[in-house]
């Protein structure tokens, strides 16, 4: 008996502390697409910082969808599995859209730039949680289980209990 749908979500970062290539590539790359997108932004060179740029324009907000862009040959390459977030199999949990979003960003100071990257997965069935761990299932293939460890960095997005009726 399942005990919810849901979807699990996590939050990567991206800074100038990359460790791995495929940090190093979404820091550099989108660092490099806000040097060229902002100009329409910076009013004449003036603001310098994506904070900035919002308080004066509001359709800054547009710069996370050109980021995101700018990545998605990157993310594509990940073949929809999570970087962060693996079951106790080491198995890594698969995603079914990625999101950018810009912390922070500036002109000027390129270790200043801080992005996110949202993966949220398909639907999941929980079907049991003991302690800190989610045994779930995809609701495609309910045969294969994951168990997935309670952390900080995963979210529950979309919550819908099951319950039993009798007749």
């Amino acid at each position: 008996m399942a005990l919810a749908n849901t979807n699990l979500s996590v939050k990567q970062y991206f800074n100038f502390m990359c460790r791995t290539d495929f940090e190093r590539r979404i820091f550099h790359d989108t660092y490099k697409e806000f040097q060229k997108r902002s100009a329409i932004y910076s009013l004449d060179q003036q603001l310098h910082t994506f904070s900035e740029m919002q308080q004066a324009d509001k359709k800054a907000i547009a710069l996370n969808q050109k980021l995101q862009y700018a990545v998605m040959n990157s993310i594509a390459a990940l073949e929809y599995k999570m970087p962060v977030l693996s079951d106790l199999e080491n198995r890594p949990v698969i995603f079914d859209y990625a999101e950018l979003h810009i912390y922070a960003s500036d002109l000027r100071n390129k270790a200043a730039h801080v992005v996110s990257i949202t993966y949220t997965s398909p639907e999941l069935v929980l079907h049991e949680i003991v302690d800190d761990l989610l045994i779930m299932s995809y609701s495609a293939k309910e045969y294969e289980t994951l168990v997935v460890k309670i952390s900080e960095n995963v979210t529950v997005n979309y919550d819908q209990s099951k319950s039993l009726v009798f007749s």
